[in-house]
């Protein structure tokens, strides 16, 4: 996916998201303020600069912090999950499923595996 450009509205939302991914009420809505913009206006240059909507960016990027943390730590499915932004595995598991191809424990035991 492409970056935004760096200085621009976009990209201080993405580097606001990023540095506030645990935070489960961090939502669209949240980012496109954090850009000064509507909500429309946000979802529309969030695609233009990245190709995909700015909701799928965030589950996508919260799934990549719950892989990171899979790998790296040994940390419950739900203390995962709420240090991904989810909430909760059962929030957390259909988005990672989907987005991983196996659930996070599955995840989890092949990267130990490999």
């Amino acid at each position: 996916m492409p970056e935004p450009k760096v200085g621009d509205a976009i990209s201080d939302a993405v580097a606001y998201a990023l540095a506030h991914l645990d935070d489960p009420g961090l939502d669209v809505g949240r980012l496109a303020a954090a850009a000064h913009m509507s909500r429309r206006t946000f979802d529309r240059r969030f695609r233009q600069a990245t190709g995909v909507s700015p909701l799928r960016w965030l589950v996508t990027q919260r799934v990549l912090r719950a892989q990171h943390l899979l790998e790296s730590t040994d940390l419950g499915v739900d203390a995962v999950a709420r240090r991904s932004g989810f909430g909760d595995g059962v929030a957390m598991r259909p988005h990672f499923r989907r987005l991983v191809g196996v659930p996070p424990q599955a995840y989890r035991d092949a990267f130990r595996a490999a």
